[in-house]
Order: structure tokens, then C-alpha cells, then sequence
């Protein structure tokens, strides 16, 4: 992860700018980690014959990630459409490669 500035140190638009641009690039990396995660996903869910969409479990991470985004100071719906939007993107996938 970035070092950055606290948001109070900017004193410039373009010294914010640079400090949302690093925090994009560490959100990136974070996706292709999760995305490597999912890959692992596919494989497991073709040897244990699971469906690519476990209805039980996506509303068990939404549940998570609006409850962390609450206690971490983060607008809760927000951090739950993203998800959602995450997680459907993941399911199309594990749909694309198990062939359903």
C-alpha cells in the first residue's frame, strides 16, 4: 500500500489529485488479488460440483462489507452496490468458465 498524505496535508488540488490517484492504484492491486481469488474459486467449485452463484453467500458479503463500511466510517449503500456490482461481475465469470 501507498504511503499517503493525510488529506489535510494538500495544500493543491494536483497534491490531491496525486493522493486519489495512488489510492486507485492500490484498489486496482487489490482487485487483481481478489480476482486471483476467484480464479481459485472456479477450480475448487468444479472439483466440489458447486454452483457459480451460492445465493446464501453473496448476501452473507454484502452483509460483511455493510457492516465493516459502517463501522469504518463509509456510506454502507454505497460500499454494498459496488459489491454487489464486484460480485455479479465474478459470478458471470465463474458461469463463463464452469459452463453453466
Amino acid at each position: 500500500m501507498t504511503t499517503l498524505l493525510a488529506p489535510d496535508a494538500c495544500r493543491t488540488m494536483a497534491d490531491l489529485r496525486e493522493q486519489i490517484d495512488a489510492i486507485d492504484a492500490d484498489l486496482i492491486g487489490l482487485l487483481v488479488t481478489r480476482s486471483r481469488y476467484i480464479d481459485r474459486a472456479v477450480d475448487l467449485k468444479k472439483i466440489e460440483g458447486l454452483p457459480a452463484r451460492t445465493t446464501d453467500r453473496v448476501a452473507e458479503v454484502l452483509d460483511k462489507v455493510s457492516t465493516t463500511a459502517s463501522e469504518q466510517g463509509l456510506d454502507p449503500e454505497l460500499a454494498r452496490t459496488l459489491w454487489a456490482e464486484l460480485i455479479e461481475w465474478s459470478i458471470q465469470r465463474e458461469i463463463r468458465e464452469l459452463g453453466e
